[in-house]
């Protein structure tokens, strides 16, 4: 994957956390898919671009901690990112 596709998927990571809406699984299944492609290539991003994902990784926590009582498909996606993100913030 090209950095410049990676730094795509930050962004679009960034802007489905900012937008999470718990009634939106096909988005909540994107904001997944954005994360795994960054957790997998990662070691191709910037420090940069290093410290934007684990603000964002922070975030997709956040956002977790408030919605998880609910039971929508975007919640249980959002709670697949999360486990992504909470290995991210512990390194």
């Amino acid at each position: 994957m090209k950095v410049k596709e990676l730094k795509k998927l930050l962004k679009n990571y960034g802007v489905e956390l900012k937008y999470f809406d718990i009634e939106e699984g096909e988005e909540a299944n994107l904001m997944f898919l954005y994360r795994k492609e960054l957790e997998e290539n990662k070691h191709l991003l910037s420090s940069e671009d290093l410290d934007l994902l684990h603000q964002y990784d922070f975030k997709a926590v956040e956002l977790y901690e408030k919605y998880k009582n609910y039971d929508t498909e975007a919640v249980e996606w959002l709670k697949d990112t999360v486990k992504i993100a909470k290995a991210n913030l512990q390194k």
